[in-house]
């Protein structure tokens, strides 16, 4: 593949590498961020109001940001290893269809990218004109990941991905200092084992954290021990969008095969205006050439 210059490529990064760590896969487990708090029920502040994963699992969905259209603009603030950049980024979205991408720095047009449930289509405009025309290989190959589609939308949104087929291998619990719920597929016993260090994971772990009057997600947890790849996020700034809330700000780290930090700070966000995808590769462009292994 040629090479890409790499003020470029981060912006691609950015678009895409951050969502990387929401694996498909249904062995994964949740893991909650420290300082672990494990769910006492003696507690009656902190009483259990719902008894299955699938009863919480219900209250999230519900509380989650629901569109036909969405647009949005926001900042990213983004380190990479040692490299620090900020990037401008207007989206726009048909849920569960069409994922849009302009990505600009200093008021440049230094990326476009559409994706589609099964194709993902990028041009890259500063000083090197290429294109990219496929599918989720070239991204999951060049990154190392398992993205798809559904992982892109819930992310950018504050929504819920889908890791699991089954809502009751979803342990419900509510920590006792703040009384916040935690849907976790381990049982918070092994929880506060591997959380105190008398316990080595060995396998990997999710956390998802939510608001005990919303119920909307404002923490994720993974952490793939047999990767060695961890992935923070936090949710905050919810703001009121027609009868839903969302997070304006999202802030995540990663620790892979580079460290990244970023935050997101949307300056605007819009329900249900029908949306257009103007995506057209210039004659002149070049394609990147991906060999799949």
């Amino acid at each position: 593949m040629p090479a890409v210059n790499y003020s470029i490529k981060i912006s691609f990064v950015f678009c895409l590498i951050l969502f990387s760590f929401s694996c498909k896969s249904k062995k994964n487990i949740v893991k909650p961020s420290a300082p672990v708090a494990v769910a006492d029920t003696s507690n009656e502040r902190c009483k259990m109001m719902f008894k299955t994963g699938k009863d919480l699992s219900r209250r999230m969905y519900e509380s989650e940001l629901d569109f036909v259209y969405a647009s949005a603009k926001f900042s990213c603030h983004l380190v990479l290893d040692d490299d620090d950049n900020t990037f401008t980024v207007s989206v726009r979205c048909r849920k569960d269809s069409a994922i849009w991408l302009s990505i600009s720095k200093l008021g440049i047009d230094a990326a476009r990218v559409l994706i589609t449930k099964d194709s993902v289509k990028f041009t890259l405009g500063l000083t090197e004109k290429k294109y990219f025309k496929g599918d989720f290989s070239y991204i999951n190959q060049t990154l190392h990941t398992d993205l798809d589609y559904d992982v892109i939308q819930a992310l950018l949104f504050g929504n819920s991905a889908t890791f699991y087929d089954d809502d009751e291998k979803l342990k419900p619990g509510r920590d006792k200092d703040n009384c916040q719920y935690f849907l976790s597929t381990i049982r918070k016993r092994r929880l506060k084992k591997i959380a105190s260090g008398d316990e080595t994971p060995d396998d990997s772990y999710q956390t998802i954290w939510l608001d005990n009057e919303t119920f909307k997600i404002i923490a994720l947890e993974f952490d793939d021990v047999k990767t060695k790849r961890k992935f923070k996020a936090s949710y905050s700034d919810f703001k009121a969008i027609d009868k839903y809330t969302a997070p304006y700000t999202l802030q995540y780290n990663i620790t892979a095969e580079k460290s990244i930090k970023a935050e997101i700070t949307y300056s605007r966000i819009t329900l249900n205006e029908v949306q257009s995808f103007p995506f057209k590769i210039p004659k002149s462009y070049d394609p990147i050439q991906f060999k799949q292994k």
